[in-house]
């Protein structure tokens, strides 16, 4: 038998990894697998009063995660804010999701973030925090990134598919938002 493998799809909330999953996952004909879901099963999901957020239990996660790829076979999108909890043996790519600071900043104001909340995912954003754990646990080779601002959930898809079959993808550190926000003069905003 086959052991299964992962496309782990990651980035920070409001970039796109729900939408752009279950389109790619229709394209590609990949079952897919939404690592909250999984967490909130498995009791692996507590809730953090101080930060007024969801927490995972990293260990508990992982174990199960090893143990449903350990008992399929063939290729399963998994998708979630923190992909790099899927083992890195299992892990065929990591795409990273990206979106420009200032659209992430709507979004999460339109989906009713506390400020806080809004600050602190822009700022993971700008500073590349998603793609940086993605490298750290994959490796370099395993990570691409995609650029989700204007893209809908189709196109998105579209490029996600590509990306698995190796046609599309940007290597790690191809997109600078901070770069990009400082030519605007615009980055000081953000940096507090």
């Amino acid at each position: 038998m086959d052991l299964m493998e992962a496309i782990v799809i990651t980035g920070t909330p409001g970039t796109g990894k729900t939408s752009g999953s279950e389109a790619a996952s229709r394209m590609l004909g990949l079952d897919l697998w939404h690592l909250g879901e999984i967490a909130k099963e498995c009791g692996a999901l507590s809730k953090d009063p101080d930060r007024d957020t969801l927490v995972i239990n990293p260990t508990k996660l992982r174990k199960l995660l090893g143990k449903r790829l350990d008992s399929g076979e063939g290729c399963v999108i998994i998708e979630g804010h923190y992909g790099e909890i899927v083992p890195k043996g299992k892990v065929r790519l990591a795409l990273v999701l990206r979106t420009d600071p200032r659209v992430l900043e709507t979004r999460l104001r339109s989906r009713g973030y506390s400020e806080e909340k809004v600050r602190e995912n822009v700022e993971a954003e700008l500073l590349d925090y998603c793609l940086i754990k993605a490298i750290e646990s994959f490796g370099e080779g395993k990570v691409l990134e995609i650029d989700t601002t204007g893209l809908e959930a189709e196109r998105l898809g579209e490029e996600i598919a590509s990306a698995v079959k190796g046609d599309k993808g940007l290597k790690p550190g191809s997109i600078n938002w901070m770069a990009m926000l400082e030519r605007e003069g615009a980055l000081q905003r953000y940096l507090r």
